[in-house]
């Protein structure tokens, strides 16, 4: 009876244990963590000793009613404890109580054997006299039976430790919103889980003519194949999980695919229209520049000397002019134009911009997958820079070696950089994380469509956080016809 009472406490205390840390890492603790977790070990272990220890020998309570008095406990525990997120708060009660009462199965099994393994021994050393007196029977008995309760207590929190570890793992997107026909498809294989449990229940015990009668004892493969189905209903569960995790991140990947051919299409069509203006413009300097050279000579035949008021205003107004071009010949237009947009954006920021880019004319690169570069990677640099006290400074660099060519950004920032598990990439800090922190996967698209990729390092230097980013990308050399 002891041994009976000491595992249920045991496995109670790991539940609460297991059920707090399990919670924690799906939903947001309205407390500290510590103090969270306390709270939980606490109010979840003395409610299932009161409820299914005291209260139960009295007021016996049915294994339906048992499911649900735990899952009232849970939901109250999310309710004090965690913010409201009732679609996750559900697939955690459900995938916890699936676990629990499947794993619960498979110990029990594993303790019937190892009991037959101790009977054996404990056979073979009365045989052997190594257990002569009633005395000694009692006191190897009592051993064995709270080593065997501890045994079975690991090996359950050992499994069921497994399990939910699996599916905290397997579950990356936690800050992904579920709808309501994700969160059904999630919680389906827990509730199917646990009405299979409860008929497991059903038919390990039963009574015939008074006499209770144990279905391991009658059916002896049993042993076998309810361990087997146990497995198998949570392999079904984590396998749901990993199921949906890889749908969600299809329909990611299709999203940010139908982004970046909208923003290469977005850019084709509104570089075409810039072009178009620049062409103009250039001609537009040409031509006042000439007729600034021509007035200047009149001007000057007609008064017959030099006046300084008149050289100022003249060199006022091809300044002007001037302005009409753009600042950056990188070779190619569509180039010349990102880069002097993300100019002008960075010096109303006050950020100090270098360039020394080149466009690989020679290489076989779309200019406009190289534009996607440009844009994403330098409208990164100038929001980071924007938050930096003091001095803000941004470079790019570009070189080509053999087939290769480079593009570097570099920028300093400030505050912490967060690391995706999922992609290695840095996550953006932005709370619409559905619509930004898309432009470094947009960096990288492009460069693996050349087969290069993207590397960044962040250091510090001068008391300053800088990032760097490299953008490698492969392209066949032109050959003239």
């Amino acid at each position: 009876m002891f041994e009976m009472t000491l595992l249920s406490v045991l496995i109670h205390l790991i539940n609460s244990i297991s059920g707090g840390i399990y919670t924690e890492s799906f939903l947001k603790e309205k407390y500290r963590k510590n103090i969270t977790l306390a709270i939980w070990i606490s109010i979840h272990s003395l409610s299932q000793i009161v409820i299914f220890e005291i209260l139960s020998s009295k007021y016996p309570v049915n294994d339906i009613a048992g499911v649900v008095v735990n899952i009232v406990v849970l939901y109250f525990l999310q309710f004090l404890l965690f913010e409201k997120d009732l679609s996750k708060q559900f697939f955690v009660i459900c995938s916890f109580m699936a676990g629990k009462e499947v794993v619960k199965y498979i110990a029990s099994v594993f303790s019937i054997v190892l009991s037959g393994l101790w009977g054996r021994i404990f056979n073979f050393l009365i045989l052997k006299e190594k257990i002569n007196t009633l005395e000694e029977v009692t006191i190897w008995g009592n051993i064995a039976a709270v080593v065997i309760c501890m045994i079975c207590a690991l090996f359950y929190a050992l499994l069921f430790a497994v399990y939910l570890r699996l599916i905290s793992r397997k579950f990356i997107k936690k800050e992904y919103p579920l709808q309501i026909r994700e969160s059904i498809f999630l919680v389906l294989p827990g509730i199917a889980a646990l009405c299979i449990s409860i008929a497991i229940k059903m038919m390990i015990v039963s009574v015939e003519n008074g006499m209770t009668i144990i279905i391991y004892d009658t059916v002896p493969a049993t042993k076998f194949w309810i361990p087997v189905i146990c497995i198998l209903l949570l392999s079904t569960i984590v396998a749901n999980v990993m199921l949906f995790q890889k749908l969600v991140q299809y329909h990611e990947e299709t999203a940010k695919r139908v982004m970046l051919e909208n923003q290469v299409r977005q850019m084709q069509k509104q570089v075409t229209e810039i072009q178009d203006i620049y062409a103009d413009m250039r001609g537009l300097r040409h031509d006042m520049r000439s007729h600034l050279s021509n007035i200047s000579l009149y001007v000057q035949n007609r008064i017959g000397a030099d006046s300084e008021e008149l050289k100022s205003y003249i060199g006022k107004m091809e300044e002007t002019v001037g302005r009409l071009d753009f600042t950056y010949q990188t070779g190619n237009p569509i180039t010349d134009i990102i880069i002097y947009q993300k100019s002008k954006e960075a010096g109303k920021k006050q950020i100090k911009l270098d360039v020394e880019f080149r466009y690989p004319s020679e290489l076989k690169i779309d200019v406009y997958d190289i534009g996607i570069i440009l844009n994403n990677a330098l409208e990164n640099a100038v929001e980071a820079c924007s938050k930096v006290e003091g001095e803000k400074r941004i470079s790019l660099h570009s070189y080509v070696k053999g087939n290769l060519f480079f593009i570097e950004i570099e920028n300093n920032f400030s505050g912490q950089i967060t690391i995706d598990k999922e992609t290695g990439l840095p996550a953006s800090r932005k709370k619409d994380r559905k619509m930004h922190g898309l432009g470094m996967s947009n960096i990288r698209r492009c460069a693996k469509k050349y087969m290069g990729d993207i590397d960044f390092v962040i250091s510090d230097a001068d008391n300053q956080k800088i990032f760097n980013l490299t953008v490698m990308m492969y392209g066949n050399i032109s050959r003239p016809d």
